[in-house]
């Protein structure tokens, strides 16, 4: 029997997604626009044995992700990004020079996971109930873009923001049971 005649089955749809960034507490689900999903690649080494070439697997790395979020005025996703690039460790100039006589900190891994906490992006079924959910671990801004102003355009103005992460966790529902395959 085909997989599309059996009722339980739908193909996963591309827009039924929401995106959640646990560290920024004003961020709102319906601004997030696109998300790219995590990917990974492995590394191989090749060995050469008498004529013949052998590979072999090596380190996983996982790929960036980028978000595309609409920019609202309120709340500013503008603001809340920079708060949260603040939040990492990462201080503008003039507030370096007011800190000299201190320890002024630097960007790092744990206030940067901090200032952006859990990112998790769920893939949502036609009932808006979660079907599946991706969560970066580690994650932080590497770039964010916040769009181009134009006066021959009236598109709504974007925020892209690509982040690196150390690993990604994948939750979905079990694995059915039924055999797709069998009698056809």
């Amino acid at each position: 029997m085909p997989f599309w005649t059996l009722p339980g089955s739908e193909p996963k749809r591309q827009h039924r997604f929401t995106v959640n960034f646990s560290g920024i507490g004003m961020y709102k689900l319906y601004l997030a626009k696109s998300a790219t999903k995590p990917s990974f690649e492995v590394s191989e080494t090749e060995h050469k044995f008498l004529g013949n070439t052998y590979y072999y697997p090596g380190s996983v790395t996982w790929n960036e992700v980028t978000v595309t979020l609409v920019n609202s005025v309120d709340p500013d996703g503008q603001a809340l990004l920079l708060r949260a690039l603040e939040g990492s460790g990462y201080l503008v100039p003039p507030e370096q020079r007011k800190k000299l006589g201190t320890t002024p900190g630097t960007i790092n891994k744990k206030d940067s996971q901090q200032a952006l906490g859990t990112v998790t992006i769920k893939e949502l079924d036609g009932d808006g109930s979660k079907i599946a959910e991706w969560t970066l671990r580690n994650a932080f801004i590497k770039s964010a873009t916040f769009g181009d102003l134009d006066y021959d355009g009236d598109d709504l103005l974007n925020i892209e923001i690509g982040m690196r992460y150390d690993w990604a966790e994948y939750d979905g529902r079990q694995i059915p049971t039924t055999n797709f395959g069998a009698g056809t």
